[in-house]
């Protein structure tokens, strides 16, 4: 293997991607609910939690007064109209060199485009993201998706009025409508590139249980949120509104970008 590489990582022939380049696409509410991981919702973000509670009370609690608060939620944002998925991804060819993967110009495929850094482990397997690529010639597909200006503007009104109830469950929500959002892409990604047979359902799936990974910068994989600059360039952000703040935060909020590796093996670990 070259140098620096894992070596608990196999080589695996590439898989072939349905097109070249980026595509812009925008999730119905049905689709952005479908992928709602409406447990973590619920009881981490509005703070629903069991306690001293009976298996039963806590089951009418979450069916008295935690679903119609996220069904009246879901009624408020098609009703009002502020809340605008919007989403960008595609393919591009790249090469794994070292820890560092070179993406190409899908058009002209021995034009650099980019060259994305990622840290690797000190031990253990010693693991970067760039393993999860072939050294030959491979693909990667890239993602963002944003809720849009009029969520991120709702969140500061509520916030800005003093209605705290409200600002925490709708910040909360959109927190993780945003995360629905990159697993339906994800999800869409995979069954472009064939390997979705393997997808699970319901809290498996949010438990990696389907093949390959999505890695969003800012998590311990790749900790450098300066990685979402790349992204953003090579999917033209500003096509949806999207752009980077000095400090490579999104604007604006309630934006998420990732790159997805393919390989069996690419799993979540810590850098």
């Amino acid at each position: 293997t070259p140098e620096g590489r894992s070596s608990w990582v196999k080589p695996e022939a590439p898989i072939a991607p349905p097109f070249w380049g980026v595509r812009e696409v925008a999730p119905s509410f049905d689709e952005l609910f479908g992928f709602l991981d409406a447990f973590v919702v619920l009881r981490n973000r509005w703070g629903f939690s069991q306690g001293a509670l009976s298996d039963e009370a806590f089951a009418d609690l979450l069916r008295e007064k935690a679903e119609p608060e996220l069904a009246r939620w879901r009624a408020r944002f098609e009703e009002d109209g502020f809340l605008k998925p919007k989403a960008l991804y595609g393919y591009f060819p790249c090469r794994a060199e070292g820890d560092a993967l070179a993406v190409f110009d899908p058009e002209n495929q021995d034009r650099e485009l980019s060259r994305i850094l990622f840290p690797r482990q000190a031990s253990g397997r010693r693991l970067a993201i760039s393993d999860f690529f072939s050294s030959g010639r491979d693909v990667v597909a890239l993602q963002l998706i944003t809720l849009g200006e009029g969520a991120a503007e709702q969140d500061r009104a509520l916030y800005g009025a003093g209605d705290y109830r409200d600002y925490f469950l709708f910040h909360g929500l959109a927190t993780e409508l945003v995360e629905a959002g990159a697993e339906w892409i994800h999800a869409r990604i995979r069954r472009e590139l064939g390997i979705a047979a393997k997808d699970m359902k319901g809290r498996a799936l949010f438990a990696q249980g389907y093949q390959g990974s999505r890695y969003s910068f800012g998590y311990p994989a790749c900790p450098d949120l300066e990685g979402n600059a790349a992204i953003l360039d090579l999917l033209d952000g500003g096509r949806i509104g999207v752009s980077l703040s000095e400090s490579f935060q999104m604007d604006p909020e309630f934006s998420t970008s990732a790159l997805v590796a393919a390989h069996t093996q690419a799993r979540y670990f810590s850098a």
